[in-house]
């Protein structure tokens, strides 16, 4: 790596942004309250993004409304651009289901029900049915790539990723089990393994070494 690795990474959430504010207009006619957008990574390696259904981002202690946050895993950044457009709408859809009061996940905030299924078809993406978390895989149709090819060809991608993490660690030494929560950071133990969620936040919890 040439260049200062904290100005790529600077770099990289700019690209985001821009990302972000394109298919906001494109696909959401810009009506989304921009959030915070983060590139950070998930412990196991299970997550594309996520969306913070709480606030999670503060302007200092005076701040009481905070910000919401979209992140993309720093690990998948290694994927075609055309890909972490899809991650970045399928996000955006969430928040789109939030700003207006849409319960578009059930199950502990886990599993993307038909109304995220519509939510996300309505707005550029392809929606398919998967195994315990529901219509949760999403794809851009074809009509999507060439206005993210539009993105593309006016913002080159310039994107830095993180190795992946490997949580697991050969000969523990406890048999307790630490799982955090990715958006606030709230940690518990387990002496087994488990599927946990935040209240919070409503994200699925991740176990960290």
């Amino acid at each position: 790596m040439t260049k200062n690795p904290t100005e790529r990474l600077i770099e990289t959430v700019s690209y985001l942004e821009k990302l972000f504010n394109f298919c906001n207009d494109k696909f959401f006619n810009g009506e989304l309250i921009k959030p915070v957008i983060t590139a950070q990574r998930d412990e196991r390696n299970k997550t594309y993004g996520w969306f913070s259904t709480k606030p999670v981002w503060f302007d200092g202690k005076e701040d009481k409304d905070g910000a919401h946050e979209i992140n993309m895993t720093a690990q998948t950044l290694d994927r075609d651009i055309f890909d972490i457009a899809a991650t970045m709408i399928h996000e955006q859809c969430h928040l789109y289901a939030h700003m207006h009061n849409m319960q578009d996940c059930s199950r502990s905030g886990t599993y993307h029900n038909k109304l995220y299924a519509k939510i996300a078809s309505e707005h550029g993406l392809i929606v398919e049915q998967v195994k315990t978390y529901g219509w949760a895989q999403t794809s851009l149709t074809e009509a999507s790539k060439a206005i993210i090819a539009e993105f593309v060809n006016d913002n080159p991608a310039n994107i830095i990723y993180r190795s992946p993490c490997f949580a697991s660690v050969k000969g523990r030494s406890s048999s307790t089990r630490k799982y955090e929560c990715p958006v606030c950071g709230t940690s518990v133990r387990a002496t087994k393994e488990v599927r946990l969620i935040c209240a919070d936040c409503q994200q699925i919890m991740q176990e960290v070494e």
